[in-house]
């Protein structure tokens, strides 16, 4: 059930957010040898990453509904929720720094995971395609 909820989502968009499951990985991890491992800096960087997915996904939505108005209710739909993702981002930033210095530097390390996902999409995307042309091939040589 879940696996043919998975196939009729946007591939791009798992992708994305396998790129920031990555990235969210390494940074985490690097980040915790380098703060000591502060429970500050894992609880940020939690926060920055959970921050990222939804900002994420607000943007899949928003592109997909902004595709079905006129030109210029678009452009104005979609200035509102890049200006409700920057404020939501400001905000948690500000969270951040009322907690701790090292909460504000993992939630911004979180939040920078969408452009790393960006740049992470299409090496993933290519290795998903070898994969499935590869198992495709393999099953077409095994029918002969």
């Amino acid at each position: 059930m879940i696996i043919e909820e998975l196939k009729e989502i946007n591939p791009v968009l798992l992708e994305l957010l396998a790129g920031l499951g990555i990235y969210g990985a390494a940074a985490g991890a690097a980040g915790m040898v380098t703060s000591g491992g502060s429970l500050y800096f894992l609880g940020g960087i939690l926060a920055g990453l959970f921050l990222a997915a939804c900002l994420i996904l607000n943007m899949y939505l928003t592109i997909d509904t902004a595709l079905d108005l006129d030109p210029e209710s678009a452009n104005k739909y979609m200035v509102r929720r890049t200006l409700v993702r920057k404020f939501l981002t400001v905000l948690a930033a500000a969270v951040g720094i009322k907690i701790h210095m090292l909460t504000f530097s993992g939630i911004i390390l979180g939040v920078l995971g969408i452009k790393i996902a960006a740049y992470l999409q299409p090496l993933i995307h290519r290795r998903v395609s070898e994969k499935r042309s590869g198992r495709n091939e393999e099953v077409k040589s095994r029918m002969d």
